[in-house]
């Protein structure tokens, strides 16, 4: 049996099992951010993700006001609206921005 078949395996025991993810991965000593990785890695679609082409989206700037960008659920940046172009570049080269 493969990895992915036995985290396959795992996962669907832990969905019909009721338990949390925290007392599935208790009951049978695995840890938690394996199940989290492979339940991400094995969802449907998951491929489709990773093989999908990567492009800017076009975008024209016409406010003077803040711009913000929210990065997850943490963390936000907030810039003058004219220096949204130089950044979007900056993050694009580094490979940080995907469409």
């Amino acid at each position: 049996m493969t990895k992915s078949e036995q985290w396959q395996q795992h996962i669907s025991l832990w969905r019909t099992s009721g338990l949390s993810q925290v007392a599935f991965c208790k009951q049978h000593n695995l840890a938690m951010h394996n199940l989290q990785y492979w339940r991400k890695r094995l969802s449907p679609g998951a491929e489709s993700v990773v093989d999908k082409p990567k492009a800017l989206i076009p975008i024209t700037v016409t406010s003077s006001s803040p711009a913000r960008l929210r990065l997850g659920a943490q963390a936000i940046i907030e810039l003058p609206t004219e220096a949204l172009p130089d950044l979007l570049l900056a993050l694009k080269d580094r490979g940080l921005l995907y469409a």
